[in-house]
């Protein structure tokens, strides 16, 4: 994830209507510089006088700083000052300190009555002026019924009104209302407490049980003590290591509803909206339709955010909007080969485009021209192009009718029989399953290619399983060869661990655990791509042998390790009697080579004689010299 970035010219012109929806107003006006002891009296005037609504709100945040600490008639002087200054300011145009007189009039203090009609009118007259802060109170009001009927359409308008305005409290509001909208949707069971622990722990990792656990903390349910921040923990363990779609969005929403949106990259901010991307690829609507508002420029603040809720709201419930904005931002995005949370962005265009053509025949060329190209997990069809195009130029697409045209006449047509791409991908999947097992190898296998590679789960599952059990990549030529195709298609053992490992990123069990088996047997230990991580989701997800090949693998890897060890330390021998026998052997040389030079020298001398020597006294010893030795020291006494 990332947080606010540059915007893009290809993004600005995608997602410039997005906050159509949304009444965008002035921000309200920067906080003044409070009045001082020498300009209060000043400002009084001018606010009475001139009805300057700035001079207005420094007059009032003076004694309101000074309120706490007044007693008697002193206290008294200022509430009644701060009474006029708030009428005349918010009269005069001041948005603030409407919302101030609302807030007065709701909680009954600052010398006004307690009056919730007068607290809401104050509030909406706030808003109108472009205070935030009034906005979300308004949206407050709705929520809570107070004063007025409970709305929470009414109350979801004026917080993302306020949200719009840089209003500090109105996203934040926003996501706590659609938590609790969400949890009011999600039944109680009737297990007990220690029955949704166990099933909630490390061994069990049932998401279902980690999340009605959150709710019980949040409301201080089932005598558990109400506590968000244990709610927390368990929605994020039935987020992260249940992969259960429902834990993830309720911790995002939880997350953000209490986090600061001037700060994007705050680690809370980006903690919250990952939460929220991970439910949306996982399904959940609610999510996508959060991450919309999440992603806006006046809230939270990312581009992929907004284009990745409005895919998942694509897929979960078609609009045009939605399909076609996030198919053209995925297919503009800015790093094209780079995964996007588990899919290449190129799938997620080419998902999102089809289902813009198959229900609102719109986008069927730029869905017509990507099945032309060599993709990941296939390779170009004419068929499946012209196929779309017939099937839009007969609901009326006249660009359809001649694109068609032009690709009939650059390929020649189609060649053999294909599935209409326009059929529901379930539908086509059965076809093309049916064609496969019956014989039609090439028109099943080109249909199965695409659907995986636009992120069909069963079909990335099913070809991967063929190409295990024999199926071919591709036609064969009549020498018996393959064609030069993209390697996704004539590397086979390359291309079956792609559709395993794209369906693992997705939470499937089984093909997460030949995902790590792989990687195991190719002996990777590169970062998060390592073996050892694999091995990890596989386990998380509960696949069948994941624990056995585990402890398996810890096994052999101290096998390997103790082997290593036994060799460092053989060698580690070696080398020290190496070292031994060199040290014996340097020295007898070194001992060899001064003999030889003492023969030499005596040799050059005159030889070596012996004799006896005679001392002082009676002193005798024998001994052996040169000669030239002999003749110069003891030539009288030899």
């Amino acid at each position: 994830m990332t947080g606010k970035r540059t915007m893009s010219q290809a993004w600005k012109s995608i997602l410039q209507t997005l906050g159509a929806a949304i009444t965008l107003m002035a921000l309200a006006p920067s906080a003044m510089a409070e009045s001082t002891d020498a300009t209060v009296k000043a400002d009084m005037a001018a606010c009475k006088q001139a009805n300057d609504n700035k001079a207005c709100e420094q007059a009032y945040d003076f004694y309101a700083a000074r309120l706490d600490d007044a007693k008697g008639k002193k206290a008294a002087g200022y509430l009644a000052d701060m009474v006029v200054l708030a009428d005349t300011g918010c009269a005069a145009g001041n948005g603030w300190l409407c919302t101030e007189i609302g807030d007065s009039h709701e909680d009954g203090i600052k010398g006004r009555a307690e009056d919730l009609v007068l607290a809401l009118q104050y509030h909406m007259q706030a808003c109108e002026l472009g205070n935030g802060l009034g906005c979300a109170r308004v949206g407050m009001v709705h929520q809570r019924g107070k004063g007025v009927p409970k709305d929470a359409a009414e109350a979801t308008r004026y917080y993302l009104k306020a949200c719009a305005m840089g209003g500090t409290d109105g996203c934040q509001y926003q996501a706590y209302l659609v938590l609790l909208q969400y949890l009011e949707e999600i039944p109680y069971s009737e297990d007990s407490i220690e029955t949704l622990k166990s099933r909630c722990a490390d061994t069990g990792l049932d998401g279902r049980a980690c999340v009605e656990l959150g709710n019980a903390s949040f409301f201080g349910a089932y005598d558990m003590p109400e506590d968000e921040k244990q709610a927390r923990i368990y929605w994020g363990k039935g987020c992260a290591r249940a992969v259960y779609a429902q834990g993830c969005t309720l911790r995002g929403l939880l997350v953000m509803s209490d986090t600061d949106m001037s700060d994007p990259h705050s680690p809370d901010n980006l903690s919250g909206i990952q939460s929220l991307y991970r439910g949306c690829l996982l399904g959940d609507l609610p999510a996508c339709e959060f991450m919309v508002v999440a992603g806006q420029e006046y809230a939270w603040n990312d581009q992929d955010v907004i284009a990745q809720g409005m895919y998942g709201r694509c897929l979960a419930k078609p609009s045009v909007e939605d399909c076609t904005m996030s198919g053209k931002a995925f297919r503009d995005y800015r790093f094209p080969e780079h995964p996007l949370k588990g899919e290449l962005a190129s799938d997620k265009s080419m998902r999102a485009l089809t289902t813009a053509c198959r229900e609102f025949t719109i986008a069927c060329v730029d869905v017509a021209n990507s099945y032309l190209e060599d993709q990941k997990f296939t390779m170009g069809s004419a068929n499946l192009a012209i196929g779309v195009l017939e099937s839009a130029c007969e609901k009326g697409d006249a660009a359809a009718c001649a694109r068609k045209d032009e690709v009939v006449a650059e390929t020649g047509g189609v060649t053999g029989s294909y599935i209409d791409p326009m059929l529901d991908d379930d539908e086509r999947f059965l076809l093309a399953r049916f064609d496969i097992e019956s014989g039609e190898t090439q028109r099943g296998r080109e249909t199965m290619q695409w659907l995986a590679f636009m992120g069909h789960t069963h079909a990335q599952l099913y070809l991967a399983y063929a190409y295990e059990n024999g199926l071919s990549v591709a036609q064969k030529d009549a020498n018996g060869n393959l064609p030069d195709l993209p390697y996704t298609v004539s590397d086979k053992a390359k291309m079956i661990y792609e559709l395993f490992d794209a369906a693992a990123k997705k939470g499937v069990p089984d093909a997460a655990m030949k995902v790590a088996v792989t990687k195991y047997y190719e002996n990777d230990h590169e970062g998060s791509d390592s073996y050892e991580f694999a091995i990890g989701r596989a386990q998380y997800l509960g696949a069948e042998g994941a624990n056995e090949f585990y402890a398996a693998v810890v096994a052999q890897d101290k096998a390997r390790t103790d082997a290593r060890i036994a060799n460092i330390q053989a060698m580690h021998r070696q080398n020290i009697e190496s070292r031994d026998n060199m040290d014996r052997q340097t020295v007898q040389s070194a001992w060899d080579q001064y003999y030889k030079r003492q023969e030499e020298r005596k040799e050059a001398e005159g030889g070596e004689v012996c004799g006896t020597v005679y001392g002082e006294g009676n002193s005798t010893y024998r001994t052996c010299m040169s000669r030239a030795t002999a003749m110069k020291h003891y030539r009288g006494n030899f």
